[in-house]
């Protein structure tokens, strides 16, 4: 378990874990004026929670009141305003440059320990059905955790598979939080690479609902599984390495598929036209016809358009264009 820190410790015991859950209980809504009473450790370690499935930067300002439900929910059950909370969470990952070093502190610690995170969030939702606190005060709102970070996290086979090439596209943030909060090189990378991480879980989620839970190229549908059984994958159409920022963050630049036809458009065998029809190279239609088992993934399972829910967005054909010209194998 990690230390944590003075603001933050993160040793907590149940007794400790419940008296942070009956304070949040016993609260009020402050007055007009008044200034909301600080979070305290079990609301700070929820608040971690909600990057898993949160992308902060889209609410603020006018539009706060377009946080999810989940977000009000907790707002409600903390005694808190939806914007409180979406300020503690750039107080945590380091945003704001002004907030207290502990918060990204603690965001970087538990980066650096994801099992260290998973027990405190399952510890503190047991205590709070033991205090009769349920799922409609504080719904648990995260999927069953699995055993590594890489598992835990969905999408993570589309980014660069070692850490040092993920953060050398962001020298610049590095040097600004290192400077800012001074966490120390292995803290701070910690940090940045959790924010990369996250953002790309999120990215994939979408991805996956936008496109119903099913392989657009067969229509492979594993609803009954676990969404994170690895059988079906969210990746980017046009790669995140080549993408920026904006572009890898766009649900427009995701499909979601099965492993098979997931490696197929990552490799270039197939390709989706800008009226989502499905093309296969030469050489692939040529392997159908010439080796064992290939036509049974690229024979008369391969819809000739793209599988989409009706209500689905579109693939961008910015991002289509690019898979053609650069990655399909002609």
């Amino acid at each position: 378990m990690l230390e944590g820190n003075t603001m933050f410790p993160l040793e907590l015991s149940a007794r400790q874990k419940a008296d942070c859950l009956l304070e949040i209980s016993q609260r009020q809504f402050p007055s007009p004026g008044r200034r909301q009473v600080p979070f305290n450790i079990v609301e700070t370690l929820v608040c971690y929670g909600l990057f898993y499935v949160l992308d902060l930067h889209q609410y603020g300002g006018a539009n706060i009141a377009r946080v999810p439900p989940l977000v009000q929910t907790l707002a409600a059950f903390f005694r808190r305003t939806p914007g409180s909370i979406t300020s503690k969470m750039l107080n945590l990952d380091g945003s704001r440059q002004h907030s207290a070093r502990e918060e990204p502190l603690l965001f970087a610690s538990l980066a650096a320990s994801p099992t260290t995170y998973r027990q405190l969030y399952q510890d503190i939702l047991t205590v709070a059905r033991t205090l009769s606190i349920g799922e409609d005060l504080l719904p648990d709102f995260l999927p069953v955790h699995s055993s590594t970070q890489q598992e835990e996290l969905a999408g993570q086979d589309d980014l660069p598979q070692q850490s040092s090439t993920l953060l050398a596209k962001a020298e610049d943030t590095l040097k600004v939080l290192d400077r800012t909060f001074a966490l120390g090189d292995l803290l701070t990378e910690k940090l940045v690479d959790q924010r990369i991480r996250l953002a790309q879980h999120r990215f994939a989620m979408a991805v996956l609902q936008n496109c119903g839970r099913s392989c657009v190229f067969c229509g492979f549908a594993p609803h009954s599984l676990p969404i994170q059984s690895g059988l079906l994958r969210a990746s980017h159409i046009k790669p995140w390495a080549a993408s920026n920022d904006r572009e890898r963050l766009d649900v427009r630049n995701g499909l979601a598929a099965c492993p098979m036809h997931d490696a197929a458009f990552d490799q270039g065998y197939l390709t989706v036209n800008g009226g989502l029809r499905i093309h296969q190279a030469e050489v692939l239609q040529q392997s159908a016809s010439n080796d064992p088992g290939v036509s049974l993934y690229f024979g008369e399972v391969l819809r000739p358009v793209v599988v989409l829910p009706p209500q689905a967005v579109k693939p961008g054909i910015q991002y289509l264009s690019y898979h053609q010209e650069h990655i399909f194998k002609r």
